[in-house]
């Protein structure tokens, strides 16, 4: 009769010796990189005696379970990934990072090790309420095969009345694209029309670089201060590059976009990339163009040159249950040693010591383009309600870009509800 006391008993001292809180659940979000970090997390097991569960799932649905999974008094998780663009929205439920407790197995993480343009990331209202783990803005590829062929390039000039090469601002990627589309080379331009949030950096990218800013924070409030000439002028541009991409463009996400430039014998001319990617399309066992690449900043529109960010961070929320085991995870996980193993996979991390270590110097020519493209480096709007203008904004963008609705009704549909929800939101 007295076995249930005991059991109970036991339990509870278990409980109080902190033996419950050996499992770190992390949520993380599917591409290379994680993938790649995945394979040394037996090595953080054997040194520290925590058991990692990882739930891995394709950005949208990171989203869409953080938002369920984590409340200010429970979580489901002791470690959550979220996109740059998603920070308002979670940054009260996370602990922030001076109250992160110290290692002990590895150091804590300075912060300063974090490359610069990167490290804004995790601040919400001033507050660092993670640590960015990835070192992910656009980043342009063009294929070195096609600008390097003597017979293109004689032709190109002929036509153009200068060199073919790598694109340095909009008009030459529209020229150098039609060129290569019109005589069924390749197709021109390699457009992202997947998810919400990838589709809203895709206008921002454009309205960026024709001079236009979406929404900024003025005197305490978000103010849409898009500029709607501008807003059509790069709606407009983007619809010329539409007729220059493969079939089912507007339906094209990262798979099909891989696909078309890396899988497809007839290929893309050039695009842009997340540097979490490049390791697929330099995979000479999946991509036919591996070793045929050359990375540079994107090109520049007709107001500046823009390359947008889009940075994950590690945060704990702070109903997780093993802050402790979760907090050694991040510091092994941003540690040199790691971010170095990172690059090795071809992945980008953020630590601004391994990205630029000498050592990657020949072997590693996007590392440079990544550099580069930091100089440019733009952050979407953030602000709480961001997915439901992401939402609107990938709804009339789409529709503009596709010829579905005239470019200017679908800039002044963008306009007008992002407008409501601003003004809904009380800004």
């Amino acid at each position: 009769m007295k076995t249930p006391r005991v059991l109970g008993l036991a339990l509870g001292l278990l409980c109080a010796l902190g033996l419950s809180a050996q499992t770190v659940n992390v949520l993380l979000w599917d591409d290379s990189y994680p993938r790649a970090l995945m394979q040394w997390i037996p090595e953080f097991e054997k040194a520290t005696g925590y058991k990692v569960n990882i739930e891995i799932l394709q950005p949208p649905q990171v989203f869409t379970k953080t938002s369920v999974a984590v409340t200010k008094t429970s979580s489901d998780y002791d470690l959550v990934c979220v996109d740059e663009g998603n920070i308002p929205l979670f940054a009260s439920l996370f602990e922030t990072y001076d109250k992160w407790p110290q290692g002990k197995k590895f150091p804590k993480t300075d912060p300063k090790t974090v490359t610069p343009a990167m490290l804004d990331v995790a601040v919400w209202d001033g507050k660092l309420v993670g640590l960015p783990v990835n070192g992910n803005l656009y980043v342009w590829m063009t294929r070195k095969d096609l600008i390097e062929d003597a017979k293109y390039q004689k032709e190109f000039k002929a036509q153009y009345k200068y060199d073919l090469g790598v694109p340095k601002t909009f008009k030459e990627m529209l020229d150098m694209g039609t060129f290569f589309h019109s005589k069924g080379i390749a197709n021109g331009f390699g457009p992202f029309n997947g998810g919400p949030a990838g589709v809203f950096g895709e206008a921002i990218f454009m309205w960026e670089s024709f001079g236009t800013h979406f929404i900024e924070y003025q005197n305490g409030k978000f103010k849409l201060t898009l500029n709607e000439a501008r807003a059509v002028e790069g709606m407009e541009f983007y619809k010329k590059l539409m007729a220059i991409s493969p079939k089912g463009a507007e339906t094209m996400a990262h798979n099909e976009r891989q696909a078309a430039f890396a899988v497809d014998p007839k290929g893309v001319f050039s695009m842009f990339i997340w540097p979490a990617q490049i390791a697929n399309y330099e995979n000479p066992d999946k991509s036919l163009v591996a070793g045929k690449i050359i990375y540079s900043a994107p090109p520049a529109g007709i107001a500046k040159r823009v390359s947008v960010r889009g940075t994950w961070a590690a945060n704990i929320p702070v109903a997780a249950k093993n802050k402790a085991a979760a907090a050694e995870f991040v510091y092994w996980w941003t540690s040199k040693e790691i971010a170095m193993r990172l690059v090795e996979a071809n992945t980008v991390p953020a630590r601004t010591d391994a990205l630029s270590d000498p050592k990657w110097a020949k072997s590693k020519p996007w590392l440079g383009a990544i550099a580069e493209s930091m100089k440019y480096a733009t952050e979407r709007p953030r602000f709480k309600e961001v997915a439901q203008v992401q939402e609107l904004v990938k709804k009339y963008w789409v529709q503009g870009i596709t010829g579905a609705m005239p470019c200017a009704d679908a800039v002044k549909a963008i306009m007008k509800e992002t407008q409501d929800v601003l003004t809904k939101a009380g800004y």
